[in-house]
């Protein structure tokens, strides 16, 4: 049986999913250098997030694509792409399923963990992608690359302008690790990428060779570009990251920020750590330029989204041909909410034990990963969609008529 499409965006988003627990769950490590061995597993810091966002571009598309209609002489059918009721049930349904991620989100940052939950700004981005589900291609890609380019810019002024709200939605959403404006740009590529045709293995090569060159022109050009400025290549300015909790080892680490940096605080901001007012603002070109994980700049978003479109594209290519190999890694992808959530919850529960010793090794983490593979593997098999993810897909859908249902994905 040849395998799915699907097949390589669930071996996408376990790798992602798996990506966040070892930055989350594992100690802390040094900076990524392709030079030293010891520090390659930091490549996950970051970099997992954003592939998981645009495995989420992706599979929108896919919940929302016109289907053939059931019966062609029927035209309120909603699976006719001809008729509008399809795309008002298709918009509905985002609308719900943000809304219950959003929820999930909240309820995950209650338990106060140090990793900064990204469903949150998911869900915003999914109410923002609403109006452009059925826009040309071309329009989707040019607001895409807009809000990459002008998001870094549009959080760092709101960041000093806003600098004292304590509105968690505001911090969390627009001004935090994941601000809304820029991984919004993450979503939309993927909605672009989930419009090529992806069983073709002509669409799997130009992937990779774009993811390539994105990462080179990111990550290279943010380098040159702090040469140029006379910044060093490894100052992270006011960059912070996706957790502030034990396992980081500074701005780059384990997906995470230093210790005690606020959500607020992390990105480059429009007033410089060194000087400049509200009334006349400096620029911080040193976080703007940045290439670290989690810095929130053009440069690493740009960095970031070209290894996430080489690690998809390279996914599509293996699970054809390693599929059995691979079923584990590929299960987790298919319950990644249920992992994502999971993982944060076994966060939480090891930090209330009150032993902050579990942080410094890697058993809590290899349990994770292990124990998300043998539970998933069967999961996926036998019962299929996993408890949250047949959670959400089934509140999307709470507001439907009869009538025909399309197939999960």
């Amino acid at each position: 049986m040849r395998p799915s499409r699907l097949d390589g965006l669930d071996l996408a988003r376990g790798l992602a999913v798996l990506g966040m627990v070892v930055a989350h769950l594992g100690p802390p490590h040094p900076d990524f250098d392709w030079a030293r061995p010891d520090t390659w597993v930091a490549v996950v810091d970051g970099r997992s997030a954003v592939l998981f966002a645009l495995c989420a571009g992706v599979s929108l598309t896919l919940m929302t694509r016109p289907r053939p209609a059931s019966d062609p002489s029927d035209p309120s059918d909603p699976s006719d792409p001809s008729a509008p009721e399809g795309l008002v049930v298709h918009r509905r349904r985002v609308l719900v399923r943000a809304v219950a991620l959003f929820v999930l989100g909240s309820l995950l940052t209650v338990l106060d963990t140090p990793v900064q939950v990204i469903l949150p700004t998911y869900a915003v981005c999914f109410v923002a992608t609403i109006p452009l589900l059925r826009a040309r291609t071309r329009t989707v890609a040019g607001v895409g690359a807009a809000a990459l380019v002008t998001g870094p810019v549009c959080t760092a002024v709101g960041r000093s302008v806003l600098h004292d709200a304590s509105d968690p939605l505001v911090h969390g959403v627009l001004l935090g690790a994941y601000p809304g404006i820029t991984w919004w740009g993450v979503v939309l590529v993927g909605l672009v990428v989930g419009r090529l045709p992806l069983r073709r293995t002509r669409v799997h090569l130009l992937l990779l060779a774009t993811g390539v060159t994105a990462a080179v022109v990111g990550y290279g050009g943010g380098v040159l570009v702090r040469a140029a400025l006379g910044l060093p290549p490894g100052d992270t300015s006011a960059s912070g990251s996706a957790s502030t909790g034990p396992g980081t080892a500074g701005a780059g680490s384990a997906g995470a920020g230093s210790a005690g940096t606020s959500p607020a605080d992390a990105g480059p901001h429009l007033v410089p750590q060194g000087g400049g007012t509200v009334e006349r603002p400096g620029v911080d070109w040193a976080g703007l330029t940045s290439v670290q994980p989690h810095a929130g700049s053009t440069p690493e978003l740009l960095g970031a989204l070209g290894v996430a479109l080489a690690v998809l594209a390279l996914s599509l290519l293996a699970a054809r041909r390693a599929g059995v190999l691979l079923a584990p890694v590929r299960a987790v992808g298919a319950l990644a909410l249920t992992v994502y959530a999971a993982h944060i919850v076994v966060y939480a529960a090891l930090d209330a034990t009150g032993d902050g010793h579990w942080h410094t090794g890697w058993t809590a983490t290899l349990l994770v990963v292990v124990g998300a593979g043998l539970v998933a593997t069967p999961w996926r098999r036998w019962i299929g969609t996993g408890p949250l993810e047949r959670l959400v897909r089934r509140t999307s859908r709470s507001l439907d008529g009869p009538g025909p249902r399309s197939r999960p994905h």
